[in-house]
């Protein structure tokens, strides 16, 4: 695995109560430690993957999870990026909604970058969240926080994988210790 790059980007220190994840609201569940990512896949370097590798992302999801119907949809690769959408919906209400950018910037990098919004568009976050693609093994790619610290009680690294077509799990690994929360979501 390659160690964060030195290139530092601007995050914001957001505690756990503002990191509603799709990565969505999970509360307390949300759980991991940043070293317990996987050894057996292919670390990623400075131009090693194209955003195109991540096209088995692409298309609309859904599936039950954080107490409600949850909602996954990503445009194909286009211009250096892939963009998408996310929400929760409890109780027949939507919640919570993410905006979602997969982007290869010029060093050759991928990031996932998103940002929350709650009902009437109300920030959930000052800025948006930053991670690197760094792990892609088929259909299965890991992003690591690029906040120099992050935030107590925050998310540390996620993995989406799409073990067949029709599937797509995104496993969220956080600071407070304890098991991970899977989101599993069917193609709609």
């Amino acid at each position: 695995m390659r160690p964060h790059s030195s290139r530092r980007r601007p995050t914001a220190s957001v505690a756990l109560s503002w990191i509603a994840i799709p990565l969505a609201v999970i509360g307390l569940a949300l759980g991991g430690r940043a070293d317990d990512a996987s050894a057996d896949g292919i670390a990623i370097g400075s131009g090693a993957a194209e955003l195109e590798d991540l096209a088995w992302i692409a298309g609309h999801w859904g599936g039950e999870a954080m107490g409600g119907q949850i909602e996954e949809a990503w445009f194909s690769p286009a211009g250096r990026s892939m963009s998408g959408s996310f929400r929760l919906v409890r109780d027949g209400l939507a919640i919570m909604y993410e905006l979602l950018l997969l982007e290869q910037d010029d060093d050759g990098e991928i990031y996932y970058r998103f940002k929350h919004v709650g009902r009437g568009w109300a920030p959930r976050e000052e800025t948006a969240l930053e991670f690197r693609l760094t792990e892609l093994e088929g259909r299965k790619a890991t992003f690591r926080n690029t906040a120099p610290e992050p935030p107590e009680n925050g998310l540390l690294w996620f993995t989406y994988e799409s073990p067949t077509e029709d599937a797509l799990r995104v496993t969220i690994h956080g600071s407070r210790g304890g098991d991970p929360t899977v989101l599993a979501m069917t193609r709609r």
